[in-house]
């Protein structure tokens, strides 16, 4: 298809004769001001605007914010009549592709042009890629609740506000990382990629350099070219936080000053690296909680609650059981070439009075299972039994050792980790939230008490 260039110039002459430098590659409109130009990319959509910054009653620049604001598609390039940094400067941080100073030399312009249609069709690949994530992260799959559904409005309004941080709460397994996709994938144009960090994973003397990356000899054992930190990986995309209550104080300190600055420096880095990713953090703690506690920086704690998501846990969303077990049915039947199209009366009571635990991710995970191993078209509450009693899942049978002198604290502990980890099938971060505890402390205490086999998963 025949690519379409916009020209946009208040000079006649110019117009003419730049329609006449094009005309015999690319379909060619003009447009003699600024209004008549943003009707145009309006009603003709076309792919490259050549814009004169210098424009009577609306400038150039204030026709680029319009466009941008309007969220068009169309690659713009800036032409000066003399080379005005400033000015220039401002369009390319609005979102100019490039910029063009008058006279125009025509080869200067068809190659300018040849490498904004390139840069399109390398963009067009990549959301041909991503377009199946998008749809995969609709926020329609999240659920009917009306709670759930005002977060869901508070999401889409700030996907497209990058710099704003995003601070998502709730219990493991309610579907926090699956809210902050669907935020990713919901901005305006192509998003950058999606990179997640679990603070809770990372051994502490390691999390900075995984976040910021260093330089090459930085440090003994380093390798030898250095290496990128998440915060680059993640580019103009998104990174994620996950337990972001688990991070160390030092790198706490670090992440609030790239908040703040934009920039920070790679380990042994003397050059500042500028950060143009989006940042979203998760945690199941009660961060306010944690501030009076001193287990985590009050400032810092404010700086990434500018926006915050609270996601209620399954049992306080009864209206969304059932839509997603039909959700996860047809998923699981489709990768297992299945054929579950019901769910009997029975299953469907046992699913609503059934606690919850694991939250969504714990339905999931049981449904998965069911689709798997059964066989038959109707999901029943005998399937079901796979998730236990609501008895052995809501509460502990566990009794403090006696001891003659009063109670042993470490035997207390030892059991109380195991009834958590008991209750929650091995899941480490929801034991902890049990227990009111970072997750990086209790996985301290099993490796301390030696509790490994005690993790189920």
């Amino acid at each position: 298809m025949e690519s379409k260039i916009l020209i946009v110039d208040d000079d006649k002459s110019i117009r003419k004769g730049l329609s006449l430098a094009l005309d015999h590659r690319y379909n060619t409109l003009t447009a003699a001001n600024g209004f008549e130009a943003l009707r145009l990319c309006k009603n003709e959509r076309p792919d490259i605007v050549l814009l004169d910054i210098g424009l009577p009653e609306i400038d150039g620049t204030e026709v680029l914010k319009r466009l941008k604001g309007n969220h068009s598609d169309a690659s713009v390039i800036m032409v000066t009549a003399a080379e005005d940094i400033k000015t220039i400067v401002e369009a390319i941080k609005l979102g100019a592709y490039d910029y063009l100073v008058k006279p125009i030399d025509s080869q200067e312009l068809l190659l300018t042009i040849e490498h904004v249609l390139e840069n399109r069709g390398l963009k067009n690949q990549i959301r041909s890629i991503q377009q199946p994530r998008v749809d995969r992260y609709n926020f329609d799959l999240i659920g009917n609740n009306p709670r759930v559904k005002d977060i869901i409005q508070i999401a889409k309004k700030a996907s497209n506000s990058l710099d704003t941080p995003l601070l998502i709460t709730g219990e493991s397994g309610a579907g926090k990382g699956v809210l902050a996709k669907a935020t990713h994938y919901s901005s305006h144009g192509i998003p950058g990629p999606f990179v997640t960090v679990n603070c809770g994973a990372i051994a502490k003397d390691l999390v900075e350099s995984e976040l910021f990356g260093y330089e090459r000899g930085a440090f003994t054992g380093a390798r030898a070219d250095g290496k990128k930190g998440r915060f680059e990986e993640a580019g103009s995309g998104t990174l994620f936080l996950d337990e972001v209550g688990a991070m160390p104080p030092s790198a706490q300190v670090k992440l609030l000053a790239v908040l703040e600055d934009r920039a920070f420096y790679r380990i042994g880095g003397t050059k500042p690296v500028k950060v143009s990713a989006r940042i979203m953090a998760a945690t199941n703690l009660d961060l306010e909680k944690a501030v009076e506690q001193g287990e985590f920086r009050g400032d810092l704690f404010f700086r990434l609650n500018v926006v915050r998501l609270d996601l209620p846990p399954l049992r306080q969303r009864p209206e969304d059981i059932i839509l997603l077990t039909r959700h996860f049915m047809n998923q699981y039947n489709h990768k297992f070439s299945k054929n579950f199209n019901e769910i009997s009366p029975e299953a469907q009571a046992f699913l609503l009075d059934y606690q919850w635990p694991g939250n969504v991710r714990e339905l999931r995970n049981a449904i998965e299972r069911i689709i798997l191993i059964e066989t038959g078209t109707v999901l029943r509450a005998e399937h079901l039994h796979i998730l236990g009693t609501q008895k052995e899942n809501q509460t502990a049978d566990f009794k403090p050792p006696a001891a003659e002198n009063g109670l042993d604290y470490n035997e207390v502990t030892k059991g109380l980790i195991r009834e958590a980890m008991k209750i929650t099938r091995g899941n480490v971060s929801e034991a902890a939230r049990l227990m009111n505890m970072p997750s990086h402390k209790l996985r301290y205490r099993i490796k301390k008490y030696g509790l490994v086999n005690q993790q189920l998963n």
